[in-house]
């Protein structure tokens, strides 16, 4: 069996919504969590604070049936870790996707996607 991979905590939470806005208020009224700035993705959503966490919000038109890439949860690797991480999981025989990159307002993010063996989807990401 392979050395296990380091990771250092959990970083967010995705769930889809059907709508956006009742779930805003939702979330900030109820819960009091802040809303943070989101990139732009090409499709609606938010991302909150929780605590030192995240909880991301992708909307839909219907909800997704589970396994089929959300909910998703993210792994923290810190950034000096990040690439080493990803080459020990895909030379342990994991298909793990390309990492990509993107720059939020001055902070590099690198992010990949992988399942575990039931579906779920893992996302890794140095934030």
């Amino acid at each position: 069996m392979p050395t296990p991979v380091s990771v250092a905590g959990y970083s967010h939470v995705a769930i889809a919504v059907t709508d956006i806005e009742a779930a805003r208020t939702f979330y900030t009224e109820m819960f009091g969590f802040k809303e943070l700035r989101r990139p732009d993705f090409g499709f609606p959503g938010m991302w909150l604070q929780v605590g030192d966490l995240q909880l991301h919000f992708i909307e839909t038109d219907e909800m997704p049936t589970p396994g089929k890439g959300f909910p998703h949860f993210a792994f923290y690797i810190p950034t000096e870790d990040f690439h080493a991480t990803v080459r020990a999981l895909a030379e342990a025989g994991v298909a793990v996707a390309e990492p990509q990159s993107r720059d939020d307002w001055g902070t590099i993010v690198w992010q990949t996607f992988l399942t575990d063996p039931a579906g779920n989807v893992i996302e890794l990401t140095n934030v």
